[in-house]
């Protein structure tokens, strides 16, 4: 069994689990509708998710060393361009610019990271190669 079908497997068992964990606290537990509605939507995203990768990479994700390249291109800029919103949020709370809390600072972190890394990628993917 290769790497990709052991992932499909896991998966698929793993989205199951879940659901069925849901579906008893929503049935079972009166006061745990929310998490277990919550639990069973986590479990049908991951099955969808694994249901589009298998289709998508039936004969294995397409790597070579362009796309390592370009791959390591685009973490390495979003890492940077995290240092400087990591920089500009700390001159904004030093000079009380707004206030912010912790979630605020956590989710504009982790939001940067996300969208500049695949983003950058992207870019990179359509210009074709990294100089």
């Amino acid at each position: 069994m290769d790497k990709l079908e052991k992932y499909i497997k896991m998966s698929y068992t793993l989205g199951a689990i879940i659901i069925l964990a849901g579906v008893t606290l929503v049935t079972v537990i009166q006061n745990y509708q929310q998490a277990g509605i919550s639990l069973i939507n986590i479990g049908a995203i991951i099955i969808f998710v694994t249901l589009w990768r298998a289709r998508r990479y039936r004969d294995g994700p397409v790597k070579d060393e362009r796309t390592v390249k370009i791959g390591a291109y685009g973490l390495s800029y979003s890492w940077f361009i995290t240092l400087m919103v990591i920089a500009l949020l700390f001159w904004v709370d030093e000079l009380e610019l707004i206030r912010m809390n912790v979630k605020h600072v956590l989710g504009i972190l982790m939001f940067t990271m996300i969208i500049t890394a695949k983003g950058i990628q992207w870019y990179l993917f359509r210009q074709g190669d990294v100089e």
